[in-house]
């Protein structure tokens, strides 16, 4: 094909994937994670996180964009210390809340490889520690009509949905949302699949998913029930033989703001458990991306890539690296 007759753009994506483990080890890590000793629970942890892309020209491309998300420092949430790339990025940019890093090959050779190295300090950020901050901090309950819409994946008009949301009640807001989260749990088995996303309506139907699927069940029955929430794409440093990429959820509740919630991980039978996963996320969360269909990626919730010519392909790993603590930030 010659470049001067190029019509055909052709875009891909980088779907969320877990490693090929069986769910009944995933089940069983999650539940050794929520029987560790809460009052042994870290404040922060620091980390370092190295992505590496490798892609694969086998034929005649002229050119490939390579977009992936970039972690931001968050108040309270995380703090960025620091990202390195090789090669450097084309540009950087910021669309809808969210931070991005462009790559471009022109005339790539048959391999390239891009790497990203980023150190960050992961907060401890639940329930209990935003009720900590309640009375210091005041919230606005503005520009939350995006995460009380009806969309892809998120099919909070949906019949079925809006039965099940009809059906939950609670005295409080609080009462409500621990309402759901037990609800999605105990009509959800964790498994792994190799389909693309399935949404929230299939989840339920299913009755099972991994952690993707849990998200967007949760947030479709909070947003039935006029609860801002939003779906969360982000790494995890938990567990060392998952894979980092994970989906959480967070929740507006009017006294505090903006509060996540990990409804997958808090899958387990005992109900003592079950409630301090409620309220309790260790420091282990880099968040990365709030938009559920971000367009930006095409859908996609870590990266995206486009390219003009002959099919190119990507393959992504992910290592996190704990970083001691003599590590300060530079000033």
């Amino acid at each position: 094909m010659e470049l001067g007759k190029l019509s055909l753009v052709l875009l891909l994506v980088i779907s969320i994937s877990h490693e090929d483990l069986t769910a009944r080890s995933m089940l069983r890590q999650r539940r050794e994670y929520q029987h560790r000793a809460q009052n042994s629970m870290d404040q922060r942890n620091m980390v370092e996180l190295d992505l590496s892309y490798d892609f694969s020209v086998p034929g005649k491309t002229f050119r490939i964009s390579f977009v992936v998300v970039l972690p931001e420092t968050i108040p309270g949430r995380q703090n960025i210390l620091g990202i390195k790339y090789s090669p450097k990025p084309t540009r950087i940019f910021n669309k809808n809340g969210n931070r991005y890093a462009e790559f471009v090959f022109i005339k790539p050779d048959r391999q390239e490889k891009l790497k990203i190295n980023i150190k960050a300090e992961l907060l401890r950020y639940d329930l209990l520690t935003v009720r900590e901050q309640a009375e210091k901090d005041h919230h606005e309950d503005t520009g939350l009509k995006d995460f009380l819409k009806n969309e892809k994946y998120i099919e909070k008009d949906h019949a079925e949905i809006q039965q099940i949301a009809e059906s939950i009640d609670g005295h409080t807001q609080i009462d409500i949302v621990k309402n759901i989260y037990n609800y999605v749990i105990e009509h959800m088995e964790y498994t792994t699949h190799n389909d693309n996303d399935w949404g929230a309506v299939k989840a339920l139907q299913c009755g099972k998913g991994d952690c993707t699927e849990y998200s967007d069940l949760f947030v479709a029955i909070c947003r039935a029930k006029n609860i801002p929430a939003m779906f969360v794409a982000g790494y995890t440093v938990q567990f060392g033989d998952i894979s980092p990429k994970h989906n959480w959820v967070e929740v507006f509740l009017q006294d505090y703001g903006w509060v996540p919630f990990d409804p997958s991980w808090g899958d387990v039978n005992n109900f003592i458990l079950r409630d301090r996963a409620f309220s309790r996320m260790r420091p282990v969360y880099m968040y990365l991306n709030h938009i559920r269909n971000d367009e930006v990626i095409n859908n996609s919730h870590f990266a995206g890539y486009k390219y003009w010519g002959d099919r190119a392909k990507v393959k992504d790993s992910i290592e996190f690296k704990r970083i001691p603590p003599t590590f300060t930030k530079a000033r």
